[in-house]
């Protein structure tokens, strides 16, 4: 409504050009070939007067703009709401793509608009860093605002060095660069200029060296950044005892050089010198341990570092690392809502290192399991466990939503974002597969899930869903997709038999025995399976049987999907549709 306020009919236009060509047409002098200089005179008159009535048509265009609500609203409220346009435009468009710049059409609506855009500082505060002209013109529309220095893969290094000379206006600095030369020079010259002089607005640095054959950059030890909250370094070193370790509330650190990781009592004196820290990831950046280390360092808890704040935490490293700080930091119940640990291969005894570092990641983890006083944060609601021949990832969250997992081909391509989540990840041999699969019910609350994604690339054993899930663990389980081999549909209808009213053989001559399994499962999704017809293969007929045993038991499917599943075709559908109400086939057979 606001733009049509500020235009006027194609009619209007019309009518009040033609009324003032026919009043120019009047007021002309008649003209001859004869008369030049008559002629001459009179082009020049035409042309003052049109240059009058161009003048009088803005003022009159600026007076009905002025004359819209839009006008009406004060240049301070106006201006907050284009600070707040440009800032979801940089979150939308990389810093070195010309449509982060497609916020300056707000200066083209109207002369009050332009006004107030020019007039608003902090919306020039990121200067675009592929143009020297521009970056030139925003430093100085910016006037004393702090500034924003954000790169992405691509800018010009002379627009980089003109805003790092404003050293005292500077809020944030995210910079990779992804070559020595120049790029490594201006950083280097700007941490030592950094070094002796302060850097008041400072809140963010961001640093990230992008191969690892490109130089890297030493942080300085002395760093006068006394408002300074946020530190991500990449492939950058650091000393831990640098006073930019202190009051952070985001460290991400990725790639230390060895001779730069830090002793466990120096990583846990820099985290007390940051009590309000919220975010910690620390890659490759962890105390290393000696190989063959067959115990771990043992303090008393009460030399623990509490971080009460704490709501991310993601440490990437060996096993034995990774536990060995965990023992060290306590993680609160009221805070921490998303974790992730990433553990390399083993390193000595892969047995022994497992059974050292259980119990203490899942103390660790414990408290993320629990329901916050302020009900912030809710049990696990489900889980995602994903197999290959080398890597076990399993990731829970309070959020049920299993429609989205099936839309991706890999477990790796799951979102782990999700709120209170908490994601695991081990490198492993072969040998020890069985083992930490077994023992993850350890860690996690089973009990609590309603919704399970599995997703196996090797043949399980007899006896697997018990080893995995425990016993009577999935009473509260009533959704569950399932993708992997033969082996792991055999076992599971296995598990699914009613031990009560069992019309179907025993699978393979095997039967399951204990409590029933599931007994609150209502949908189960079949995913990238297989069924065939000989005595020595899981028949459809196998799951119809399985499935007649729930619904005796008082335990029947409600839905039942199909996705790229061999084996299955039309008639058994027709049959399994007589026992399960909604069944979900696409076709393949």
């Amino acid at each position: 409504s606001f733009a049509c306020d500020m235009r006027v009919s194609y009619h209007e236009v019309t009518e009040w050009s033609k009324s003032v060509t026919r009043d120019i047409t009047l007021s002309c002098p008649e003209i001859t070939a004869d008369s030049p200089a008559l002629t001459s005179k009179a082009q020049i008159e035409i042309d003052d007067e049109l240059v009058a009535l161009q003048e009088r048509m803005r003022s009159l265009w600026t007076h009905r703009n002025s004359l819209s609500p839009v006008s009406s609203i004060p240049p301070e409220i106006l201006g907050a709401i284009f600070v707040h346009h440009v800032q979801q435009t940089q979150l939308l468009h990389a810093p070195d793509a010309p449509a982060v710049l497609s916020w300056l059409i707000i200066g083209h609506v109207c002369r009050y608009w332009r006004e107030v855009a020019l007039g608003t500082p902090e919306l020039w505060a990121t200067p675009f860093l592929n143009s020297s002209q521009a970056t030139e013109e925003m430093l100085m529309r910016s006037k004393m605002t702090p500034l924003k220095l954000r790169t992405g893969r691509q800018y010009r290094m002379d627009c980089v060095q003109k805003t790092l000379m404003h050293i005292e206006r500077l809020q944030e600095i995210t910079l990779p660069f992804f070559s020595g030369g120049t790029t490594h020079r201006c950083i280097t010259e700007f941490l030592d200029t950094l070094s002796s002089c302060s850097a008041p607005n400072l809140q963010s640095l961001s640093l990230e060296v992008g191969f690892k054959q490109t130089p890297r950059i030493a942080i300085p030890t002395s760093f006068p950044a006394p408002n300074l909250r946020s530190l991500q370094i990449k492939r950058c070193d650091l000393s831990w005892a640098s006073s930019v370790l202190t009051g952070l509330t985001v460290l991400n650190i990725t790639d230390l050089s060895p001779e730069c990781h830090p002793t466990l009592d120096e990583l846990i004196s820099a985290l007390r010198r940051m009590p309000a820290l919220h975010t910690l990831g620390l890659e490759d950046a962890l105390p290393t341990l000696p190989p063959q280390t067959t115990s771990l360092p043992r303090a008393p808890r009460a030399t623990n570092v509490r971080l009460p704040h704490l709501k991310q935490l993601r440490f990437v490293a060996k096993m034995l690392e990774v536990a060995n700080v965990l023992a060290r930091i306590e993680l609160q119940e009221s805070t921490t809502s998303e974790v992730r640990l990433v553990c390399g291969a083993f390193s000595g005894n892969p047995h022994q290192e497992w059974n050292l570092s259980l119990p203490i990641i899942s103390r660790a983890l414990k408290s993320c399991f629990k329901v916050s006083p302020d009900q912030s944060r809710q049990v696990p609601r489900s889980m995602r466990l994903f197999c290959s021949s080398s890597c076990i990832r399993l990731h829970c969250d309070a959020v049920r939503n299993p429609s989205s997992w099936s839309k991706s081909e890999t477990c790796m391509d799951l979102d782990f974002s999700a709120e209170c989540s908490v994601t695991l990840e081990f490198d492993f041999t072969d040998n020890m597969r069985k083992t930490i699969i077994s023992d993850l019910q350890k860690i996690v609350p089973l009990r609590s899930i309603e919704a399970m994604y599995f997703h196996f690339f090797f043949p399980c054993w007899d006896g697997f869903w018990t080893d995995v899930l425990g016993h009577g663990a999935t009473r509260n389980l009533a959704y569950m997709h399932l993708r992997g081999p033969r082996q792991a549909l055999e076992e599971l209808l296995k598990s699914l038999r009613s031990q009560k009213h069992s019309v179907s053989r025993p699978v393979h001559r095997r039967s399951q025995q204990g409590p029933i399994f599931a007994p609150a499962l209502s949908h189960l999704v079949l995913h990238d399976l297989e069924f065939g017809s000989s005595i020595n293969s899981v028949r459809p007929s196998d799951l119809l049987d399985v499935l007649i045993d729930r619904v005796n038991e008082g335990r029947g499917l409600d839905h039942l999907e199909f996705i790229s599943t061999t084996g299955i075709l039309d008639r058994d559908v027709k049959l399994l549709r007589e026992v399960v109400a909604d069944v979900s086939w696409d076709g393949y057979e």
